[in-house]
């Protein structure tokens, strides 16, 4: 009985060895020269913007943190949540699901401000028009923007600042900016026009824009890239709102970095996927190191057999690459954008085989890249359009060469009813599928 016992076991062993040895092999085979490229392009993360921060003024705006704790807050913060980040791989499941969530220390040190109600007539941060969508509601926007001081105070000094980067270690439960409350300047601006003062409201939507697209063309996170193309949309709309009120109004020397010609680069998305590729990355991580510290056997087999950190990458970087294939670019600037696959995994394949966990978690993770790098062509358009109508509206440029100065390849605009209308290729929301601008008489 002895001798059948070791022998029964001993063929276990041979055999579990085996498997893994052949698993091993099949890994060799999956990663190739396309991860190897795709990886190549996706890990290095573009280089943190020079100057002085105003993170602090959104990230923390749902606490009523005091001016002069925010900076030493948000860095107790950072560091609290990058060791509670270090700790994830002892917390994964095998599936690479997390047992707990991340809270913030700061919770529990200061009040947490009321939240962010906005009045129904208050415009969002692509408003096309924040003067018309704010007249008649003057009063409710006021009573909202008198309540909510504090964090429009907390929204100006952001913009004020030279870049909002978030600071936080990258990972799927990375801490993010109130955005949210970047809306209430814009409604400001807008109020004080309506309440009068139509040349102040003009130098600081200007201010607006210039900032939305300072911001914007600085490599960051998709969720940051959004907002501030979206905030560009606003901004743009309401400088040209504001110049077909008064086109006699002067142009503020705020204008002139807000007016500036449109940069096309600043509108791929390659780096802002290089951040979603490293969110990814941690996660790979973390399924790989599953387990904790010390070895354990059940954890040794997961990870020879069931999960790799490296083929995860590979497998991953494959599905952002296309959007930073420098052969690609100019294909992608005149609208030319990839079309994103839907993964499907083959039970039988060499990669499922290889690693089917990390195969399963990369196809999850594939991101539908192709509708935010269609929204950012649409947000470059848009404001090519809006910068050559407020230019038309005032006099510097002939109503007949808007169509030419608003030109961006792979959109047809058009005019149609007294208007200049742009189809637009992704409309976010409830957003309409084009832009229509009234021609100036």
């Amino acid at each position: 009985m002895a001798k059948w016992l070791r022998r029964s076991f001993l063929t276990l062993l041979v055999a579990v060895l085996g498997y893994v040895l052949v698993v091993q092999a099949l890994r060799w085979v999956a990663f190739g020269d396309e991860e190897r490229e795709a990886l190549a392009l996706m890990e290095p993360l573009p280089p943190p913007p020079e100057g002085r921060s105003g993170y602090a003024f959104l990230g923390l705006a749902h606490l009523e943190v005091p001016d002069d704790e925010l900076d030493a807050a948000l860095a107790r913060d950072i560091a609290a949540f990058r060791e509670w980040n270090q700790g994830a791989a002892q917390r994964m499941g095998l599936l690479g699901e997390s047992e707990e969530s991340w809270t913030s220390p700061l919770d529990a040190e200061f009040p947490a401000r009321p939240s962010l109600d906005t009045p129904e007539g208050a415009c969002g941060m692509r408003e096309a028009d924040c003067l018309a969508k704010l007249r008649g509601h003057e009063d409710e926007v006021r009573a909202w923007l008198q309540a909510e001081a504090a964090r429009l105070d907390l929204a100006e000094r952001a913009l004020a600042a030279d870049h909002l980067a978030n600071p936080y270690p990258l990972a799927f439960d990375t801490p993010l900016a109130g955005f949210q409350i970047l809306r209430l300047p814009l409604n400001a601006i807008a109020l004080q026009a309506l309440d009068g003062d139509p040349s102040g409201a003009l130098d600081r939507a200007c201010g607006l824009l210039a900032a939305e697209r300072r911001f914007f063309a600085q490599d960051g996170m998709l969720i940051d890239k959004m907002v501030h193309g979206a905030l560009t949309e606003g901004a743009s709309g309401l400088v040209l709102a504001l110049r077909r009120a008064d086109p006699a109004l002067p142009m503020p020397a705020s204008c002139a970095a807000a007016l500036a010609p449109v940069v096309a680069e600043d509108y791929l998305a390659c780096g802002a996927f290089r951040f979603e590729f490293g969110m990814v990355a941690s996660v790979a991580r973390n399924v790989d190191g599953a387990g904790g510290r010390g070895f354990s056997l059940r954890h040794w087999l997961a990870r020879q057999t069931l999960t790799s950190e490296r083929l995860m990458l590979g497998w991953s970087a494959l599905h952002f690459a296309p959007m930073c294939d420098p052969a690609r670019r100019d294909g992608i600037l005149a609208g030319d954008v990839p079309v994103a696959g839907s993964p499907r995994t083959d039970y039988l394949s060499v990669d499922y085989l290889a690693a089917p966990i990390s195969r399963i978690l990369a196809d999850i993770a594939a991101p539908a890249y192709t509708q935010y790098q269609e929204r950012l062509l649409d947000h470059a358009a848009s404001l090519r359009l809006r910068l050559a109508a407020i230019a038309a509206v005032g006099g510097e440029l002939d109503v007949a060469g808007v169509p030419a100065a608003a030109a961006s390849p792979g959109y047809a605009l058009h005019i149609e009813d007294g208007h200049w209308v742009l189809p637009l290729r992704r409309p976010a929301g409830e957003q309409l599928a084009e832009l229509r601008i009234a021609i100036p008489e």
